[in-house]
């Protein structure tokens, strides 16, 4: 019998669709602050954009990936511990982050991105939302972003779910949230339907700890590959349909 290919540990927070989730799994009753409970059972059914960009990892190194499910404002502090050997869970350093981290290229694309309900035609662009009550994730970054384009009634979220949830019952006109989420729910519901394009351009990346410089080198020329060859746009219309 052939040895077991080596294992490579990515950290993820497994209560994120579309980038990690369990299907038909409720944890919107969980502390998002404590890492995920899940079975080995749980966990094998676990799938979304994460978990096929780690398998494409996986597959190009020759090791076979463990997920360890990881609360997502945990993951630095995990990789840093020596929990995980790297992040994949649409993760983009910031300011705050550890020089001992370090970011590969993006290896998916990502903007906020406007949602409405399908049948509202009275937004039909970003200059439409003056008037109008904008649900966004709780962040100051968001926040600003909407008063540049002059939305000036603002309701914070600190639950994705809950933003949709409100739209759909009219308590907010719009919402403002990351374009895989929006694209993806309005592919799974007629209810919604975006409006324009991300109002800015980011990547998720690969983190991986400085120290660890054969990983590093490996997990770049990967996520290159994985860009280069047409896999991450393969990925992204799996799971947000055609641009």
């Amino acid at each position: 019998m052939s040895a077991e290919r080596p294992v490579l540990r990515v950290g993820m927070d497994t209560r994120s669709p579309p980038w990690s989730f369990v299907p038909g799994l409720d944890y919107t009753r969980e502390d998002s602050s404590k890492d995920p409970s899940l079975t080995e059972a749980d966990l094998e059914k676990a799938t979304g954009i994460d978990l096929d960009v780690s398998q494409a990892i996986g597959q190009r190194l020759g090791l076979r990936i463990k997920i360890v499910p990881v609360a997502w404002f945990n993951l630095e502090k995990a990789l840093l511990d020596e929990r995980i050997d790297a992040i994949v869970n649409a993760w983009t350093p910031g300011r705050l982050t550890s020089p001992a981290i370090v970011a590969t290229d993006p290896y998916y694309e990502w903007g906020l991105l406007v949602a409405v309900r399908a049948r509202d035609r009275r937004i039909n662009s970003y200059a439409d939302l003056g008037d109008m009550t904008v649900g966004h994730f709780r962040s100051q970054v968001v926040e600003r972003t909407l008063r540049s384009v002059g939305a000036a009634q603002l309701k914070a979220y600190d639950v994705q779910e809950a933003l949709f949830t409100d739209l759909k019952n009219a308590v907010v006109d719009a919402v403002l949230y990351d374009s895989p989420y929006v694209r993806w729910r309005v592919a799974n519901d007629p209810a919604f339907r975006t409006v324009g394009e991300p109002l800015n351009r980011l990547g998720y990346h690969v983190g991986i700890r400085k120290a660890d410089t054969a990983l590093l080198g490996q997990v770049r020329a990967a996520v290159k590959d994985i860009v280069a060859s047409g896999e991450s746009e393969r990925i992204r219309r799996k799971w947000e349909g055609p641009k």
